[in-house]
C-alpha cells in the first residue's frame, strides 16, 4: 500500500498508551519485506489512522482511515468501499526500498489522537549467525556513520572479543556478556577520508564466531 505525503506529525512510540497494542508480522508473498498489522484493545466504534514511519523523516499519514467494528475487527472506512469492508490484518504494508538495517515504524493512532499503539521492524537485516550465537546492527544515524550492535545466544558471563575492521582499522575490545548470554550494546562509529565505506564486525567468544560484512557512509543509505 503507498503512503501518502500529508503533513508529518510528532508521534513518539513512548507515549503508547497503555492497555492497547499493534503487532506486525512479516508475509512471505513478496520479493520485498511487507507485514501484516494487528491491533488489539481499542474500543468499538472509534476511528483510526495508520501512520508510518521511515528512517530518515517524521510520522506520515498512509492514505486509509479505519473503524474498529462491533466485532472488535479493525477495517477500512471508506465510504466508496462500503460493501467491501477489508480488515486490517488482511493488508499488507511495506516501505518499498529501503536501507540495510534501518528501523521502520508504523502507528495506529485515533482520530483524535488520545488512543496511540506502536509497532517497528528492520525490514532488511544486517545480521549474521553462528550456531546459537547472532548479531545484529541497526542504522542510527542519518549521515551512515553510526551503528547499533547487539548479539545474543553466547555462553553467559562470557567474555567475547568484538572487533571492527573498515579503512584499513582494527578496533578491538574486550566485553562480558550478560546472565542471558546477551552483549552489551556497543556503538559502532567510522570515519574515514578514503573512498572504502565497506566494513566488517565481528564477535568471537568461546562457542561461537560471528561475523557481519556492512556498508557504512552514504552506501548504507542506498534504498534497495
Amino acid at each position: 500500500m503507498a503512503v501518502s505525503a500529508h503533513q508529518p506529525i510528532l508521534l513518539d512510540a513512548r507515549r503508547a498508551t497503555p492497555g492497547i497494542r499493534l503487532e506486525m508480522q512479516q508475509t512471505n508473498d513478496s520479493a520485498e519485506p511487507r507485514y501484516q498489522l494487528q491491533a488489539f484493545g481499542f474500543p468499538k466504534g472509534v476511528k483510526l489512522l495508520l501512520w508510518s514511519k521511515e528512517f530518515d523523516h517524521s510520522f506520515h499519514q498512509m492514505a486509509l482511515v479505519f473503524q474498529v467494528d462491533k466485532s472488535g475487527n479493525v477495517v477500512s472506512n471508506n465510504p466508496g468501499n462500503a460493501r467491501q469492508l477489508k480488515r486490517l490484518d488482511e493488508s499488507p504494508f511495506g516501505p518499498g526500498p529501503y536501507p540495510h538495517g534501518a528501523l521502520w515504524e508504523v502507528a495506529l493512532v485515533s482520530v483524535d489522537r488520545k488512543l496511540q499503539a506502536f509497532a517497528k521492524a528492520i525490514p532488511y537485516p544486517i545480521a549474521a549467525s553462528d550456531g546459537q550465537c547472532s548479531v545484529s546492527l541497526e542504522l542510527v544515524s542519518h549521515r551512515g556513520e553510526k551503528f547499533l550492535a547487539a548479539g545474543s545466544g553466547f555462553l553467559p558471563g562470557d567474555e567475547v572479543i568484538t572487533e571492527l575492521r573498515y579503512a584499513g582499522r582494527v578496533i578491538e575490545k574486550r566485553v562480558r556478556t550478560s546472565a542471558e548470554g546477551s552483549l552489551p550494546p556497543q556503538v559502532l562509529l567510522h570515519a574515514s577520508v578514503n573512498t572504502d565505506r565497506r566494513a566488517r564486525y565481528s564477535v568471537k567468544g568461546r562457542s561461537c564466531d560471528v561475523a557481519v560484512d556492512y556498508d557504512w557512509g552514504e552506501p548504507a543509505l542506498v534504498r534497495r
